[in-house]
């Protein structure tokens, strides 16, 4: 048979990708399997050059440009594996998969397409998860933690609208009826005094608070909070105040 007569090869099919999510902070690796056909025969089939796609508008294109021949399922159809990595900032929604293939004369395949399912998932991580003040006096306002920010990572792929905190009125340790409220806090995303009160035991999103998904490496997918002690009650005691009354919270949606 002349070069002439080459029949470029064909991807006949790619096997259904289930519903897939994200593992947080990492890659998720999905394998499937494409069908790849040849008029002039399996061994035409250039089995290295089998290249598969995932895409989804306005996502970076995850690939695989090596994916590994299994099998020859007759004398024209041979039977490939691949397998391609979704990080976890990639988004939620349809994400098309495509594959391509060469044959022996560098004849590629038409495009064929498959799609699946990428849902969404809400997690984050933040560090420290305890704040402290150095030691203050009862006259003392606008004192800002001396080990803030919290700094939290949005480590999947939902764009965080709304960052909540929620305060709880801290006790004094010896004077049990002593207590600094939760009113006399506030919440910032600059490190100042300043932006958004709390109201105790009341989740309240801290106004300017927003985590787009990104790579936590490249310094993307992430919000600072700076806590600060606005002012106490001069009649309250000198003495140590913590969360005896409950643990201070933030989350995120």
């Amino acid at each position: 048979m002349t070069e002439a007569e080459n029949q470029a090869p064909v991807i006949i099919d790619i096997s259904d990708i289930q519903d897939q999510s994200i593992t947080e902070s990492s890659i998720t690796n999905v394998e499937f399997s494409v069908l790849a056909s040849d008029e002039n025969g399996v061994d035409n089939l250039n089995d290295s050059s089998l290249n598969a796609t995932f895409s989804k508008a306005g996502e970076t294109t995850r690939f695989n440009s090596s994916c590994s021949w299994i099998s020859d399922v007759n004398t024209t159809t041979a039977n490939y594996t691949c397998t391609i990595g979704i990080w976890y900032w990639d988004g939620a929604g349809t994400w098309n998969v495509n594959a391509t293939i060469l044959d022996s004369s560098s004849a590629q395949s038409a495009p064929y397409g498959e799609t699946f399912t990428l849902l969404e998932t809400t997690a984050m991580v933040m560090s420290p998860t305890a704040l402290t003040w150095p030691t203050i006096n009862l006259t003392s306002t606008n004192v800002l933690s001396n080990n803030d920010p919290v700094t939290i990572n949005n480590t999947a792929n939902k764009n965080i609208a709304y960052v909540n905190v929620t305060a709880i009125d801290l006790q004094g340790a010896e004077i049990k009826s002593d207590f600094i409220y939760a009113e006399n806090f506030s919440v910032n995303t600059v490190d100042a005094c300043g932006g958004t009160d709390m109201v105790n035991n009341t989740a309240i999103a801290v106004s300017g608070a927003t985590i787009p998904k990104g790579n936590n490496s490249a310094g993307q997918g992430q919000e600072e909070l700076y806590f600060c002690l606005k002012g106490m009650l001069p009649t309250i005691s000198a003495q140590t105040y913590s969360t005896a009354l409950g643990q201070w919270t933030i989350s995120v949606s």
